[in-house]
């Protein structure tokens, strides 16, 4: 995240200032439908907006499709550690890639990342247990990609988090995930689905293995790799016989 010095406010201030302009409309526009569902929760329009745009993985196998694209723009009322999160992410990462990408990239990163997440938690769901089937609404899977675009790019760079001693790129996306692992087990993290799909999102968008091509070269590879080590393993095991 850009800082400048001064009091914290004025920080705040000039770090908004310096993002890219897509980023900081994107921000705008979450915390306004965020402002507006704490405005209309109690009313017939909030509660139309929460039944019929959430993402509800078993509405989505009935045929409500829009779901997994309008669930992203808002949070529930109640979910504001989620809302303050995704706000932060996309603050400090969004300006990183906001950077380096082009503005509508950018916006389609963002966005196919979120809704693939969501058709990979629709997915999720059909698992035995009920564990994927809590509806959800925000941009965690947006989040979760960038996340790994950030674990690709910015992986072997120091990164402090609130003080803390620089640790590197890698370590502090394994301990976010870590974290939100635990939090799933222990029944704490409803978007764990989405999240798992935005990173699944990630990996294709900014690998480019979402083409075929390159996506056989890379299967090609780790099939070479895995022979190999399957015929170094039984190489040794006939050295011991």
């Amino acid at each position: 995240m850009y800082l400048s010095r001064g009091n914290p406010l004025q920080r705040i201030k000039d770090s908004f200032l310096r993002l890219p302009q897509v980023v900081k409309v994107l921000l705008g526009l979450q915390t306004a439908l965020y402002i507006l569902m704490l405005v209309l929760s109690d009313q017939a329009l909030g509660q139309w907006i929460t039944m019929n745009l959430a993402l509800n993985p078993a509405n989505v196998w009935s045929g409500w499709l829009w779901t997994p694209f309008t669930y992203l723009w808002f949070h529930f009322r109640g979910d504001l550690f989620g809302f303050l999160f995704d706000i932060l992410i996309l603050w400090s990462l969004g300006g990183l890639f906001g950077q380096r990408w082009r503005p509508n990239h950018f916006v389609f990163f963002f966005i196919a990342s979120g809704v693939i997440a969501g058709f990979v938690d629709s997915l999720l769901y059909m698992i035995p247990g009920g564990w994927f089937a809590a509806p959800v609404m925000g941009t965690s899977g947006s989040v979760f990609a960038l996340f790994v675009a950030f674990y690709f790019v910015y992986g072997d760079q120091g990164v402090s988090v609130m003080g803390s001693s620089p640790m590197k790129g890698r370590t502090v996306f394994y301990l976010l995930a870590g974290l939100e692992t635990v939090l799933f087990i222990a029944g704490a993290n409803p978007h764990y689905g989405i999240q798992l799909g935005g990173a699944l999102a990630g990996w294709f968008l900014v690998t480019g293995r979402w083409r075929p091509g390159k996506m056989k070269r890379f299967l090609d590879d780790r099939t070479a790799r895995w022979r190999r080590k399957q015929q170094m393993r039984q190489r040794d095991m006939r050295v011991v016989h």
